[in-house]
């Protein structure tokens, strides 16, 4: 048995007792638990919180235009003027990388589209029947899917918000133009309406037939602006960008037109720039809850160690050196700490789950880009808050040390 521990807990569980005249022990051991079980709820609801964010701002910025893409050199996903083949050599080797797992073509050209009263530049993005519509599916809000298997077809989807401003619904029919050497003009269908909540994106996207596209651009029907290549959520961007980008290098050969790799992080800066500030305040948030927590244990373990004083002074006459005392109220400190983190960590999780499954706490998604605060559980980072917050507070209780070195026995004994 350590000895050590058993005399901390001796201690501990006579510091917790109520029934006592003096209370003291028992309010400082409560002080610290509440301390520490706030202060890792914070950084637990902290990281869920952004985890959450950086989770679904990816999967809308990716099903825009794909989390990579393949494009021509000096060009962005939305090209339309610098096209390139889709038979291309190593392509059917994307989906063999871990963590992609599936690619798809798109074609872009720019157009107007006019009201009576209002003008709107958009993007027209061309897609083929192999598209994976999941993303628009489900985030329709009315009207449905287009089909565009068989003959060209004119129907399109746009952003609710979009048409709401254009005076349009589903079974309307737009005009566009399309300015060129000369001015074109087509007519398309509404055939469903959806709302992502990204309102800078939703606002300049219409999804059409990728033919309609092709022929607007004068385009060969196997030339594309872009191949999209999706990741699993879980995926490193930053790693994916330079395995695939390896592959173009290595795999690539003379009939395989020249292409690069992007990835959405480099087409959207500015909503990832965003993620990385919320990543900076979490890692604030961290060190601040951790410092507070450690101070008010210091708080708590001081009076722990000023009711206890009269047995430091016995623990040394008989022969205990002060690191070994030390040792056993850090004993007494871990405990409070660990159940602290316990309860902590339960009543944040729990209110992550409540807010995962319920959706209680509302967002502007003007402002937000999501309609409620989303929640994404990151065990792995939770996990390493928990081990930091516990080495950093018993680093911060070392101090308590300098005042265990200075009590003398035959002064404390004699006092008692």
């Amino acid at each position: 048995m350590n000895v050590y521990r058993y005399i901390g807990g001796k201690i501990r569980r006579g510091s917790d007792k109520r029934s006592c005249g003096d209370r003291m022990g028992a309010v400082s051991t409560t002080i610290g638990l509440v301390s520490v079980a706030l202060s890792i709820a914070v950084v637990v609801i902290s990281i869920c919180v952004v985890m959450g964010f950086r989770g679904e701002i990816r999967t809308k910025t990716s099903a825009y235009m794909g989390s990579l893409a393949l494009v021509a050199p000096g060009q962005s996903p939305m090209n339309d003027k610098y096209p390139f083949t889709d038979s291309i050599s190593f392509l059917s080797r994307l989906d063999s990388i871990p963590g992609v797992t599936y690619h798809q073509r798109a074609a872009y050209c720019s157009g107007l589209l006019k009201t009576s009263d209002n003008i709107f530049g958009v993007h027209f993005k061309g897609v083929d029947s192999l598209y994976n519509f999941s993303f628009f599916n489900d985030n329709l809000t009315a009207g449905s899917i287009p089909s565009y298997s068989g003959r060209i077809s004119s129907d399109i989807i746009l952003a609710e918000r979009l048409a709401r401003q254009m005076g349009y619904g589903v079974g309307d029919q737009i005009t566009a133009y399309f300015i060129g050497d000369e001015v074109r003009v087509r007519k398309f269908t509404v055939c469903g309406l959806f709302d992502a909540q990204l309102e800078n994106l939703d606002n300049a996207l219409v999804l059409c037939d990728i033919r309609q596209v092709q022929r607007l651009n004068g385009w060969e029907p196997d030339e594309v602006s872009s191949i999209e290549i999706m990741l699993d959520k879980s995926a490193d961007i930053d790693l994916k960008h330079a395995q695939v980008s390896e592959l173009v290098y290595e795999a690539s050969c003379e009939e395989d037109p020249a292409l690069l790799v992007t990835s959405v992080q480099q087409v959207f800066p500015n909503l990832f720039d965003w993620l990385t500030l919320l990543d900076f305040n979490v890692v604030a948030i961290l060190l601040l809850m951790i410092v507070v927590a450690g101070f008010n244990m210091i708080s708590a373990l001081l009076i722990i160690l000023f009711r206890n004083i009269s047995s430091i002074g016995l623990f040394k006459a008989m022969g205990m050196t002060s690191a070994g005392v030390s040792r056993v109220f850090r004993h007494i400190a871990l405990n409070i700490v660990v159940r602290g983190l316990v309860i902590g960590n339960v009543l944040a999780l729990a209110l992550c789950a409540v807010q995962k499954y319920s959706r209680i706490i509302a967002l502007d998604p003007e402002n937000y880009f999501v309609k409620y605060v989303p929640i994404e559980f990151n065990f792995g980072l939770i996990l390493l808050a928990n081990v930091l917050s516990i080495a950093v507070i018993m680093l911060i209780l070392s101090l308590t040390s300098r005042f265990v070195a200075g009590v003398s026995p035959d002064k404390t004994m004699r006092a008692a």
